[in-house]
């Protein structure tokens, strides 16, 4: 876990014999340590959600395909090829969110959100090609039919995901020791946000070693 009593005893002690500028620099040291903590804590939960999200986008495209169509639940190859499918998709927005997560050492609650905002795209990205997948392996005499519910089964798919998501992300990153008050303030933004470009790349060994 973060620090924090420590900062709180910290302040209070410097209250009482005047060390007010002193305080100040520990607290600025004590927050970009707290940063740093975070923005290890975020690589690494990005890592997991990511490998994470193709097969929880495959398994609910499956699960409603399947309220419309009962044939797809028996067909294994349709299931695969909708894993397949919203992985590659999803594992496609990794290195710009890698690149993002570097901001977090200097602003944590501004980097999230732009994390978020990708993490949800690639989301919707996971659905959409999920869903497509599994209605390419439907017959032709399906397929008609089909064609005309696919928008509203993939919205569907991305609802739940999209939920699934910010419980699994905002959960695992509370069982890597992040504490409330900041997991509180994590807002993950809207899939349309404009987030612009990231400030640095993420290197390589830096993602690795996350």
């Amino acid at each position: 876990a973060f620090p924090f009593g420590a900062m709180q005893m910290l302040e209070a002690a410097a209250d009482k014999v005047g060390l007010g500028g002193v305080l100040d620099a520990a607290q600025a040291a004590g927050a970009g340590m707290v940063n740093g903590l975070f923005q290890k804590a975020l690589k690494s939960v990005v890592e997991d959600t990511l490998k994470w999200l193709g097969p929880k986008a495959g398994e609910v495209a499956v699960e409603k395909m399947s309220e419309k169509y009962s044939a797809v639940k028996s067909m294994k190859t349709a299931s695969e090829a909708a894993v397949k499918a919203a992985a590659d998709a999803i594992m496609g927005f990794k290195d710009l969110i890698m690149d993002f997560c570097e901001e977090a050492a200097e602003a944590p609650e501004a980097a999230f959100k732009k994390v978020g905002v990708l993490l949800l795209r690639a989301c919707n990205e996971g659905a959409d090609k999920a869903v497509r997948a599994i209605f390419n392996s439907l017959s032709c005499a399906v397929c008609v039919k089909a064609c005309a519910d696919i928008g509203a089964i993939i919205e569907k798919v991305k609802e739940v995901v999209q939920a699934a998501l910010k419980e699994q992300v905002t959960g695992t990153l509370k069982s890597k020791g992040t504490p409330s008050m900041i997991t509180d303030k994590l807002e993950f933004g809207n899939p349309d946000d404009d987030i612009g470009e990231p400030s640095k790349k993420a290197s390589p060994q830096q993602e690795e070693m996350s």
